[in-house]
């Protein structure tokens, strides 16, 4: 093959890999639309859920502008798992040697890595970290139980898909004294990737934004009708609680009406 050739396949399978990711991004915008038109995940009593003193220590003042703010904290909360899930699957279907089978996993200079995927950093805290490394600690050892070809090393990896900075380095798990409930993972040696160093190990593109070149390509559909209608219907739905209990459309009026809705029936 002329180096011509090799450049113009090399843009072919380019093209190609953009289009599975446009297509599960198209699936993604499919999902929220089913998520905003369906009354039993989105409602009232999930906005609810919220801490309402909350809201109203950061200024919210009205029952409508409670709603704006639950509603897109419990719309951000459902996407990042959703957004999590699609990217591993386009990651695994552009990647070689790589599958999705519910865990990540991929053949890299030898060896066989089973990766736990983030979308960025926050997504896990302190107390949330150690529980994800213990999951992938005994994700490894499950591995290991299989028989491998040439006795392939089953390695772990951390990966992060949004960071600004690239980065690639073994990373070892201590404890401290106080803290006995996470010995059994202490000393826990780990792959940590991050941002464009985790796209290049994976997929040859060097962040989101890279592989995502024309965001107008993803066949959104009706997500953003739908969004709005979900919002409508939310707005009056806690406008007919608040009236139908002679409640003020007040942040006071949606803290009475949660402790009304929670109080036990007689």
């Amino acid at each position: 093959m002329s180096e011509r050739q090799y450049y113009v396949q090399s843009l072919i399978e380019i093209d190609e890999q953009r289009e599975i990711a446009y297509r599960y991004l198209s699936d993604f915008a499919a999902n929220r639309t089913t998520w905003y038109r369906d009354p039993k995940k989105t409602n009232l009593a999930m906005l609810l859920k919220k801490d309402v003193v909350m809201f109203a220590a950061r200024g919210v003042a009205t029952a409508e502008e409670f709603v704006i703010e639950a509603f897109r904290a419990c719309e951000s909360s459902s996407e990042e798992t959703v957004i999590g899930n699609t990217w591993q699957a386009v990651v695994a279907a552009i990647s070689s040697d790589t599958l999705d089978t519910g865990d990540m996993m991929t053949v890299r200079d030898g060896a066989l890595y089973v990766c736990e995927l983030k979308s960025q950093t926050n997504t896990v805290n302190s107390s949330s970290f150690p529980q994800e490394l213990r999951e992938l600690k005994d994700k490894c050892a499950a591995q290991k139980r299989f028989k491998r070809a040439s006795n392939q090393d089953v390695l772990p990896a951390f990966c992060i898909l949004k960071e600004k900075k690239p980065i690639d380095e073994m990373r070892t798990y201590r404890t401290s004294e106080r803290d006995q409930a996470n010995k059994d993972i202490d000393g826990f040696c780990y792959r940590y990737l991050a941002g464009p160093a985790f796209w290049q190990w994976l997929t040859g593109f060097d962040s989101v934004e890279g592989l995502v070149e024309d965001p107008s390509r993803i066949d959104t559909g009706d997500v953003a009708s739908a969004r709005k209608e979900c919002m409508e219907r939310l707005l009056q739905e806690m406008n007919d609680a608040l009236n139908q209990r002679f409640l003020p459309r007040s942040i006071a009026g949606v803290l009475r009406l949660k402790r009304m809705l929670h109080e036990p029936k007689q």
